[in-house]
């Protein structure tokens, strides 16, 4: 599962949620672990993989919930959060 937590902040108020995402993979084999450690080196990457790089494309079975999550930022939700942050 991949979690991101957001605040929305401004000097009257604050907004918190989260957004979850599951990720699946397949069974890796170590020659192809190897590989794409070798090759795109994830270390800075939370759970030390990219899913928009050659890991995903071929890894990754199946995704519950928000792609943009994964990469780093719930964009959509974000974006109906703001929304709704700037009305109240």
């Amino acid at each position: 599962r991949v979690m991101t937590g957001v605040a929305l902040t401004t000097a009257a108020t604050q907004h918190c949620f989260s957004e979850t995402t599951s990720v699946t993979f397949k069974k890796l084999r170590e020659s192809e672990i190897e590989y794409y450690v070798y090759r795109y080196k994830p270390y800075d990457k939370a759970g030390a993989y990219g899913i928009q790089e050659w890991i995903g494309l071929v890894a990754v079975s199946s995704i519950e919930g928000c792609f943009f999550n994964v990469i780093g930022l719930p964009v959509p939700r974000l974006y109906s959060e703001l929304q709704s942050f700037i009305r109240d």
